[in-house]
């Protein structure tokens, strides 16, 4: 083979208390609590379907993280201080705002933008206006896809991009995984290049409607809020081995 704005990720991880004169130390990045697993990686808890093609090429910075507290667009709100976004690897990422339901990754205007995996197109073009927290505007220029995958993995899945500079299907449309579907931009409520990528679950959720996941999964040491959560759904590691997109900040 081969979208919302926020901060860079600053992943920031706990240490034990120490004494006053010496250095904090923090777990090893390559450890259990390292960045590895924060990158792109899936853990020994994680629970792998290896579905999903990187949704482009190449390798860009992570803008925002999916928050596994409560990963609802709805509540979704400009960033505030001590704001932070619960990582699937467990790992609160400071400085990104809180509810964020997808990923963003800060991609170049006019690079290629690909299916996942095969499917058919529900929507493609134009969102409908909405108000943008970020610029206090209303916004009519959002362009997005929406690829559905009914039978992926036996569970069925919904991806849609956003910020889009332009979309090549339209509806109704059959892709192929790594087949070109639009290009990146910075459309609607970005205020800097960015593409938004979200993954929504279509069986086997809380409420019977579909519902967003993390594609990378949930691999920290304790239960996945999201997945106990009401309105939640439990995630699941869907990307191919080499495909996943890392979550790095630079």
């Amino acid at each position: 083979m081969r979208a919302w704005p926020g901060l860079l990720a600053v992943l920031v991880l706990s240490a034990p208390a120490c004494k006053k004169a010496e250095p904090v130390k923090l777990p090893p990045r390559d450890g259990k609590l390292g960045a590895q697993r924060c990158s792109g990686q899936a853990g020994p808890k994680n629970t792998v379907l290896p579905l999903l093609q990187r949704p482009f090429d190449g390798q860009f910075p992570a803008l925002n993280l999916f928050d596994h507290e409560l990963p609802l667009v709805s509540d979704f709100k400009p960033l505030v201080e001590g704001d932070k976004e619960l990582t699937y690897c467990g790992i609160d990422a400071l400085g990104l705002a809180e509810g964020f339901a997808g990923y963003a990754w800060s991609i170049p205007v006019g690079t290629p933008i690909l299916a996942p995996a095969d499917g058919v197109v529900l929507k493609a073009g134009v969102a409908s206006n909405f108000h943008c927290v970020l610029t206090h505007q209303f916004v009519s220029d959002q362009l997005v896809v929406d690829l559905e995958h009914p039978t992926l993995g036996d569970i069925g899945f919904i991806t849609h991009f956003a910020h889009l500079a332009k979309v090549t299907v339209k509806p109704g449309d059959k892709v192929v995984a790594g087949q070109r579907i639009g290009l990146a931009g910075m459309s609607g409520c970005a205020v800097t290049p960015a593409t938004f990528f979200q993954v929504l679950r279509l069986t086997g959720t809380k409420t019977g409607r579909p519902t967003v996941v993390d594609p990378y999964g949930w691999d920290g040491t304790a239960t996945d809020p999201w997945a106990e959560h009401p309105d939640g759904a439990p995630s699941v590691y869907l990307w191919q081995p080499g495909e996943a997109p890392t979550l790095k900040s630079k």
